[in-house]
């Protein structure tokens, strides 16, 4: 099933994929996240936050490795 995620201030809830119940929360000053299939609406939730700690997670890691790369070349060629 299929799930729109919403969110308004810090709250995020999880909807049916229904544009017409979709509108309503809408008009009610939340805003369109993503649409999410899951089974429930604590799962769509679920799934979304995991998707973006990965985006998050991917470029933090090659950061992560790059900094000491640079250090060690940047040292190897100044002495």
């Amino acid at each position: 099933m299929d799930f729109y995620v919403l969110k308004k201030k810090n709250e995020l809830i999880a909807i049916p994929a229904d544009e017409q119940h979709c509108k309503q929360y809408l008009n009610n000053g939340y805003f369109y996240i993503d649409k999410v299939a899951a089974c429930d609406e604590r799962t769509a939730i679920s799934h979304l936050q995991s998707k973006y700690q990965r985006s998050i997670r991917i470029p933090l890691l090659v950061l992560a490795i790059a900094i000491p790369i640079l250090l060690i070349t940047w040292w190897q060629f100044t002495h």
